[in-house]
């Protein structure tokens, strides 16, 4: 079933749903666990992509006007870099291609959502950056559990309660209201799947050396409506999260970009 108009959050995703009276929200990156009152926060989830994450986070903050603060915060994710991505949402936008500007993730294309929602969000949410480390060497890899420290917890907790006495009070206007087929899905799954259909596409290079115009040959489209792409290169059909990310994630491979 679809959620109605006034349904929040609205796409699912691996967060959880604290105080709604809270100006507050928190992005972990990549699979940080932290222990936090949830009378401190509105919502707390996790993030791995510099791409989907970002989307999906979107579309929940921007159609929640009591969320004023989003602090990001764990350990950076090596080649995504998603922390970097979203902190670079936040200070410089999209370009026209809707690339997050001055990012140094991989793919940080925002294809599935309006440039109204980019804009909502950076009126709406100040973001405030509790990423830690920072150093390449101390980055992790794509999907380790880790758990922040009591030093990084306090720190933590005391930029939400200094949240709570900034509240401006709810952004005026109605909610941004959107939905996206094809994201309404648990982050891993969506990750899980791109990271599948990363390694189709290196697999044809490794078995093709010599043919570069093949493998670097755009995928073709069979459904829009159902997200459905075929290769060109081995005739293989496969269904995806999103049809414009995938032909980025191809041609970033491929060397395209």
């Amino acid at each position: 079933m679809g959620r109605d108009v006034f349904s929040w959050p609205r796409i699912e995703g691996d967060f959880i749903v604290g105080d709604p009276g809270s100006p507050t929200a928190i992005a972990i990156v990549g699979r940080g666990e932290v222990e936090i009152p949830d009378g401190l926060y509105n919502l707390m989830g996790r993030y791995k992509t510099e791409n989907l994450g970002i989307e999906k986070m979107l579309i929940n903050l921007t159609s929640n006007p009591r969320i004023r603060f989003l602090i990001v915060c764990g350990k950076e994710v090596f080649g995504h870099f998603p922390g970097d991505a979203l902190l670079k949402l936040a200070h410089e936008g999209v370009d026209e291609t809707m690339r997050i500007m001055g990012t140094r993730a991989a793919i940080p294309y925002l294809c599935n959502i309006p440039t109204e929602a980019v804009d909502r969000f950076r009126e709406q949410v100040e973001v405030i950056d509790l990423v830690h480390p920072k150093e390449v060497g101390e980055i992790i890899g794509y999907d380790p559990v880790y758990s922040f420290d009591e030093e990084r917890r306090e720190e933590l907790i005391t930029v939400l309660r200094d949240c709570a006495q900034r509240d401006p009070g709810p952004e005026t206007g109605d909610p941004l209201v959107f939905d996206i087929k094809g994201l309404n899905e648990e982050g891993g799954t969506l990750g899980n799947r791109m990271n599948r259909l990363a390694d189709h596409f290196t697999n044809q290079m490794l078995r093709m050396p010599s043919q570069k115009l093949s493998t670097s040959a755009s995928i073709a489209i069979v459904s829009r409506e159902f997200r459905v792409i075929l290769d060109p290169i081995d005739m293989e059909i496969a269904q995806v999260p999103s049809i414009d990310l995938a032909g980025r994630l191809k041609s970033y491979l491929t060397g395209g970009q």
